[in-house]
């Protein structure tokens, strides 16, 4: 499968999405399972989902080109809606009996890996962060006691020694 977090833009997520879209086609065509199309799958459904991202982050699309990237969106929206519903004809049509729920069944494990790798990043980049955080505490904690002691030491030599005084 192709990691989600690489394809970004619904640009770049219809062109995965198509070119994923003709092999799927071609090889339900030629009689293969939705097991034998996996890869494929796995591609089309990461520009779907490159597509969707995209989709949802349209608010904050701003600038001169904001309508046009507005109209690539949606096209690229209805284009991948247009997809699956061919994709469920050709395998209702072509592909074997139970194509099209196994690729149901597929097509939510494959958001539920995604949303755990998303997940993962996440925890990673707390981890790194809360990692980061107690190091600076700890240099914080450090160099505060080396300015105690510093003054400590000023003051400790300052203090006249003589008994005669």
């Amino acid at each position: 499968m192709v990691d989600p977090v690489t394809i970004t833009g619904a640009i770049a997520g219809i062109k995965v999405a198509n070119e994923a879209f003709g092999a799927i086609k071609q090889m339900i065509q030629n009689g293969r399972t939705v097991a034998d199309c996996g890869t494929a799958l796995g591609k089309w459904m990461s520009g779907v989902q490159a597509v969707e991202k995209e989709a949802a982050s349209r608010g904050s699309i701003t600038g001169d080109n904001a309508s046009s990237r507005a109209i690539e969106i949606v096209s690229a929206r209805n284009q991948v809606r247009q997809q699956r519903n061919e994709l469920r004809e050709w395998m209702q049509l072509y592909g074997p009996s139970g194509s099209w729920d196994e690729f149901i069944q597929l097509e939510r494990q494959f958001r539920l890996e995604a949303k755990e790798a998303k997940q993962n990043i996440q925890k990673q980049k707390a981890k790194r962060l809360n990692t980061l955080k107690n190091v600076l505490a700890a240099f914080l904690i450090t160099v505060f006691f080396a300015l105690l002691i510093g003054v400590a030491l000023i003051v400790y030599l300052n203090i006249p020694t003589d008994p005669s005084g």
